[in-house]
C-alpha cells in the first residue's frame, strides 16, 4: 500500500498531556507520513482520544512540539486546526439537528445563497454517494445518513489531515465499503487520514501503518503486512487476550419471553414473534431501518405498552413505561451512551439511578448498603475508574458502558436488553463485556442482545434473528450460525 518514502505530514515530539494527577499522554513520538492511512490502536483510556483533540485543537494546554510538514503548531481551537488543513470526524457527531443538510455542509463560512448552498450539497452528497434531500432537517435523517454526513463535510474540505474516529459505528456493511473506497481515493490523492476503529477487519482493511498507544505511550509503529492481528492485540492490552469460541448449544430451554405479532411500525401489521428461553443469548441482526432496536425499546415499554401479545415468565407483560418494565426484571442498555449515563453523575449515582428515586436539593443520597453494592458491582464488570466518587465524564468510553451494566444489573433483571453494547469500546472491554454477558446467561438471565457487528452475535449468542423491515427473515443457530449465511438473510439473499 505505501508507494516508497514520504516526507512526514505529521510529526509528534515528546507529546504530554495531564489532566490533574492523571497522566493521560506520556512523552508520545510518532511520525506520520502524506498521502497514507494511519490506524491509531490502543484500549479506551490509551491516550488516542487526547491525542487527537491536542490535533485538532480541541486540546491547547499541552507539552512537547507538532509539526505540520515540518513547520511547528499549535491550535488553541478547532477552527485554528481546520483552517491549517486538520478535519477530524469525532465519535459523537456534530450536526445541527435542526439546520438542513445543505445548511449543515456549508456551517461556519460565509454567507451563500441558497441556489448555491443546495448546488454546493448535492455535489459533496453525490461524491459519497449519499442519497438524501438537501432541504431535509439534518434530525430527520437516520444515524447512519448522519453519520455519512459528517463524513462527506469533511472530505469537501480538502484538509491535508483527515482524522477519522470510529467512522463506521453506525454504518451498515455496504456503507462502510462504500466510506472505505472514498478514504482510498482521498489517501491515493495524498491527504493523510490518521483512522481509529476497534474493529479488527477494518483496521487491515485499511491501515498502511498502524501505532499502537498503551497507558498514554507510544508502544510500537509497524506496517500493517508485518503486524499480526495477534501481535496487534498483544500489544494494546499488554499481555495475551482469551478468545470465546462460538457458545455451545445448552438444548432446548423453557420460554422466559413469548413475543407474538409485536408491531414496531403501522406498516408492519404482521409483527415479529419469537421466543426467549431462560439463560439464552437471542441476537438480533439488522441493518439500517430493519427496526431491530425498535424491538428492544417495544419490549421495555419505551413508547408505552407493546402493541402484541408478550408473556413473561407466562403472564402477561404490558408494561406502559420503562419504570414498570424494571419493576418486573426486564432492563435495557441503550446504543446511545448519553442516554444510558449521566456524565455529570458519580459511579454511584449512575449504578443505582434505576432504583432510586430519593435526591435532595444536594444531590442523591446514598445509604452504606449502596455503596457495598456499587463497591461489589464494578468488581463484576471489571470496572476501571479513579473511585465510586467519580464522575462518569472521567470515564473512558469502555468503562461507561460498564456502568450502563452495573445499572441494570443492580436491578437485579430476569430479561437484559442489550442495543449494540460494544460499539466502539476497545477489544479489551468488548471481551470483558462478552464474558460477563455468558456469565449472566449461566445464572440464568434472558439476554436480548442487538449488534451492528456480525462476529460478535456468532461468538457470543446462542441463537441468531434476523431482522427486515419489522420481520424476522430467519433463525439461525448451531453449525447454520456463519458469517455468509446470516449475512444472506439480512440482505434477503437466504
Amino acid at each position: 500500500m505505501l508507494r516508497g518514502v514520504k516526507a512526514p505530514r505529521l510529526e509528534l515530539r515528546n507529546v504530554a498531556k495531564s489532566f490533574g494527577p492523571t497522566r493521560a499522554l506520556t512523552g508520545v513520538s510518532l511520525s506520520i507520513d502524506a498521502g497514507e492511512v494511519h490506524v491509531l490502536a490502543g484500549e479506551n483510556g490509551a491516550g488516542k482520544t487526547t491525542l487527537i483533540k491536542i490535533l485538532s485543537g480541541a486540546i491547547g494546554d499541552w507539552k512537547g512540539e507538532l509539526l505540520l510538514d515540518g513547520a511547528s503548531v499549535r491550535f488553541s481551537s478547532p477552527r485554528q486546526a481546520v483552517r491549517a488543513g486538520i478535519a477530524t470526524i469525532h465519535q459523537e457527531l456534530s450536526l445541527v439537528g435542526s439546520l438542513s443538510v445543505a445548511d449543515n455542509l456549508l456551517l461556519g463560512q460565509p454567507s451563500v445563497g441558497m441556489s448555491r448552498r443546495r448546488e454546493h450539497a448535492r455535489r459533496v452528497c453525490s461524491a459519497l454517494d449519499l442519497d438524501v434531500d438537501v432541504d431535509a432537517a439534518v434530525e430527520s435523517l437516520p444515524l447512519s445518513d448522519r453519520q455519512l454526513l459528517e463524513i462527506a463535510r469533511a472530505l469537501s474540505e480538502d484538509a491535508r489531515v483527515l482524522i477519522l474516529d470510529e467512522p463506521t459505528s453506525a454504518l451498515t456493511e455496504p456503507e462502510a465499503e462504500r466510506l472505505f473506497s472514498h478514504v482510498m481515493r482521498v489517501r491515493d490523492a495524498g491527504t493523510t487520514v490518521i483512522f481509529i476503529s476497534h474493529r479488527m477487519e477494518e483496521v487491515y482493511r485499511v491501515a498502511d501503518r498502524i501505532s499502537v498507544l498503551r497507558d498514554g505511550a507510544h508502544v510500537r509503529t509497524e506496517r500493517a503486512a508485518e503486524l499480526t492481528p495477534r501481535e496487534l492485540v498483544r500489544s494494546m492490552v499488554g499481555r495475551e487476550l482469551a478468545t470465546n469460541g462460538p457458545r455451545k448449544a445448552r438444548g432446548a430451554r423453557a420460554p422466559l419471553l413469548s413475543v407474538e405479532r409485536l408491531q414496531l411500525h403501522p406498516a408492519d401489521p404482521d409483527g415479529v414473534s419469537f421466543e426467549l428461553g431462560a439463560g439464552e443469548v437471542l441476537g438480533l441482526a439488522g441493518l439500517a431501518g430493519s427496526r431491530a432496536s425498535a424491538l428492544l425499546h417495544a419490549v421495555f415499554g419505551s413508547a408505552g405498552p407493546p402493541h402484541g401479545r408478550v408473556l413473561l415468565a407466562g403472564a402477561p407483560y404490558a408494561p406502559k413505561s420503562p419504570r414498570e418494565a424494571l419493576a418486573q426484571g426486564v432492563a435495557l442498555v441503550p446504543s446511545d451512551r448519553s442516554a444510558s449515563v449521566i456524565l455529570t453523575g458519580s459511579v454511584v449515582d449512575n449504578a443505582t439511578l434505576s432504583r432510586r428515586t430519593n435526591k435532595s436539593m444536594f444531590g442523591w443520597i446514598h445509604s452504606r448498603g449502596d455503596l457495598e453494592d456499587v463497591q461489589r458491582l464494578s468488581k463484576r464488570v471489571s470496572l476501571s475508574a479513579p473511585s465510586l466518587h467519580a464522575r462518569g465524564e472521567q470515564l473512558s468510553g469502555g468503562n461507561q458502558q460498564k456502568l450502563a451494566l452495573m445499572r441494570c444489573l443492580a436491578c437485579e433483571p430476569r430479561v437484559l436488553l442489550l442495543d449494540d453494547p460494544t460499539r466502539g469500546i476497545d477489544i479489551g472491554a468488548r471481551s470483558e463485556i462478552h464474558g460477563l454477558i455468558r456469565e449472566l446467561a449461566e445464572r440464568g438471565v434472558s439476554v436480548l442482545l442487538r449488534s451492528s457487528d456480525l462476529d460478535e452475535l456468532i461468538s457470543v449468542c446462542d441463537r441468531v434473528m434476523s431482522v427486515r423491515r419489522g420481520h424476522v427473515t430467519a433463525t439461525l443457530d448451531g453449525s447454520e450460525l456463519d458469517r455468509a449465511r446470516l449475512l444472506a438473510s439480512l440482505v434477503g439473499a437466504a
